[in-house]
């Protein structure tokens, strides 16, 4: 509720780096060449950086999310695989050997962390203004012995999802 977090913005940075910088490591393994082995040197530190400034934006985001919240759990699991990604970013900036490897599991990790923020914003509809203010209606028309239309809207929503969305069905 205090406006456009950081981290969202800061997320594409990773979103898209990391993914480069595995398909730059495998190219210059077809390649024996210095210039390819600096591109994927200079892209895995890039993506490492990126990485690291949504981590901590990211980490600082999930400490403002109440305890008791639906989305905290699924926040903690995305910030762990985030978190682990970071690590193998680490390795794979200081370790060309491993780099391949732990960029793999990197991006893999980092498909997985998407899938999970994408359901915090769009199941949980943490950090979305307008779902947060319909949280706090409800919670007050519930209070106030109205929650019909709460219910009509989630079902309205859960039936559009099912039948026009990937989304899976609840």
């Amino acid at each position: 509720m205090h406006g456009h977090p950081i981290h969202a913005i800061l997320s594409d940075g990773p979103a898209v780096l990391i993914p480069v910088a595995f398909a730059v490591e495998a190219w210059s393994w077809t390649r024996n060449d210095t210039a390819t082995q600096s591109l994927s040197r200079v892209a895995t530190r890039l993506a490492t950086a990126a990485a690291a400034a949504a981590g901590v934006v990211g980490w600082i985001d999930w400490l403002t999310i109440p305890g008791e919240h639906p989305a905290r759990t699924p926040a903690t699991i995305h910030g762990v695989i985030n978190t682990a990604g970071v690590v193998a970013l680490v390795g794979a900036s200081v370790s060309p050997k491993r780099r391949l490897g732990l960029l793999a599991a990197a991006t893999a990790g980092l498909l997985v962390a998407a899938w999970i923020g994408g359901d915090l914003v769009f199941r949980f509809g943490w950090r979305v203004r307008p779902a947060e203010e319909a949280e706090i209606a409800e919670h007050a028309l519930a209070e106030a012995g109205q929650a019909k239309a709460f219910e009509q809207a989630r079902q309205d929503v859960a039936d559009f999802e099912r039948r026009k969305t990937f989304l899976p069905a609840r």
